[in-house]
């Protein structure tokens, strides 16, 4: 039930803000040839970004790997045993952006929990010592781009990652768990990002 709260929160954040996420041109790419990572690198990445045990990153009802057994076919795998499908498919199929947005979510909200079960060995959610200000939202999208996109965010991107950070605010508001779900949702922004689901 959380995560379908958090999905919805998303989604009527997303809509006034997108178009301030959007903003600027779009830097040209120096291999113009990508193509959507398969379920199981995806999977690799976050696992390794996050530090999360690949076996534990993504369990659909507790029980089913994401990328095994839930969503195989439309992360872009091949199951020629059981289904026989032996090809990945030609295109991404209607599902798999939204499995991919469940992968995300899913480690990010798994990610966030783990840093407040043990802040000692925090990575992402590192909560405020007092109200959160600028200071607070830059370090968190610094932690950000670096574990997910493994770089550095330019002066744009934190600056509309911050901009994001502060609506969210207005909304969740500035206590832990409020700080949380603004770390969640940001989280979820970026892993399931072009950058992060293609290369």
């Amino acid at each position: 039930m959380r995560i379908l709260t958090l999905i919805a929160l998303l989604a009527a954040l997303l809509a006034p803000a997108a178009p301030a996420l959007a903003q600027g041109p779009a830097p040209a790419s120096p291999d113009p040839r990508i193509k959507f990572k398969d379920g199981e690198r995806y999977l690799r990445d976050l696992s390794e970004s996050l530090e999360i045990p690949r076996n534990e990153i993504c369990l659909e009802l507790s029980r089913y790997d994401c990328a095994d057994k839930a969503f195989r076919i439309v992360l872009g795998g091949v199951d020629p045993y059981e289904i026989r499908i032996m090809q990945p498919l030609d295109q991404a199929s209607l599902a798999s952006p939204i499995a991919f947005d469940r992968v995300a979510l899913q480690v990010c909200s798994g990610r966030v929990a783990r840093d407040k079960a043990d802040p000692a060995t925090a990575i992402l959610f590192k909560p405020a010592a007092g109200r959160p200000d600028a200071a607070w939202r830059e370090a968190l999208v610094d932690r950000l781009y670096d574990r997910i996109l493994r770089r550095d965010a330019d002066d744009g991107e934190r600056q509309r990652m911050s901009g994001f950070l502060e609506g969210l605010e207005a909304r969740t508001g500035r206590s832990r768990k409020g700080q949380a779900d603004q770390t969640v949702l940001a989280c979820f922004a970026l892993a399931s990002s072009a950058e992060a689901t293609f290369y």
